[in-house]
Order: C-alpha cells, then sequence, then structure tokens
C-alpha cells in the first residue's frame, strides 16, 4: 500500500521540495500540501492520512501543536532549521525529525521507515484502533 501524506510547511520552497521529492518516493500515493496550519488542521479534522510531515516553525499553529493534538493517533514527521527541537518533537509522539535542509536520501529513508511502521501488523492494529477513536 502507498502512504496519503499530508506535508505542513509555511515555506513555499520547502513545501515544494518535499512534495517534489515525495511525489519520485514509490511508497507514497496521494500527497495533500498546506502552507497555512489551520487549514491543514480543518483537513487533517475531516480526513485520515496515514502519515503527516510539519514543519515545527510556522505562524499560528506551529508543528508541536499538530504534535501535541495528533502524535497519538497519526504518524508524524517533524522538520526545521533548528536541531533543538528534535527531542521535543519526539517527546510528544513525533516518529522521526529531519533537520533542514535535507538531502533526498534522508527524505526517502524517513518516509520508507514510516512506511514500515504505518504498514506493520502491530501498528496496523493500533492505527485502527486510533482511527476509531481520532474523532
Amino acid at each position: 500500500m502507498k502512504l496519503d501524506l499530508v506535508i505542513v510547511d509555511d515555506s513555499n520552497l520547502w513545501l515544494s521540495l518535499a512534495k517534489k521529492l515525495a511525489e519520485s518516493h514509490p511508497l507514497v500515493g496521494r500527497i495533500e500540501t498546506f502552507n497555512d496550519s489551520i487549514d491543514a488542521w480543518v483537513y487533517l479534522q475531516l480526513t485520515r492520512p496515514d502519515l503527516v510531515m510539519t514543519d515545527i516553525e510556522m505562524p499560528g499553529m506551529n508543528g508541536l501543536s499538530f504534535l501535541e493534538m495528533f502524535g497519538d493517533k497519526l504518524p508524524i514527521i517533524s522538520s526545521s532549521t533548528k536541531q533543538g527541537y528534535a527531542m521535543h518533537a519526539k517527546e510528544l509522539g513525533c516518529i522521526d525529525f529531519l533537520q533542514k535542509p535535507f538531502t533526498r536520501k534522508i527524505f526517502n529513508k524517513a518516509i520508507s521507515e514510516a512506511h514500515a511502521k504505518c504498514y506493520s501488523r502491530s501498528t496496523a492494529k493500533k492505527r485502527k484502533k486510533f482511527s476509531a477513536n481520532l474523532w
């Protein structure tokens, strides 16, 4: 199965780069992008993507807020130009943290590992449970 991926980043440069990398990854299917965190939040309330990739530093609702709300319900990969967020993001449920600027190799590894986690047997059962209780 291919991942339904949501990418959230207020930087159009990073958003388009992440989308381009995701489009070339064989394990990614549908991709939705948002440069506004509130629009992404609304979308996440209405859908159940397999994976969310979010920037940490954004105006309005930042990536840490996404982790606090969805980190135990959705696999999330966070990214930032500041390494200092990595530990806090992982404490909030982030499955991976990408230091910007990241390479295609690092991005692909994160997506592949997320795919494995999303579709492993134990995680599949857990995701069903979370999906049922998400909204």
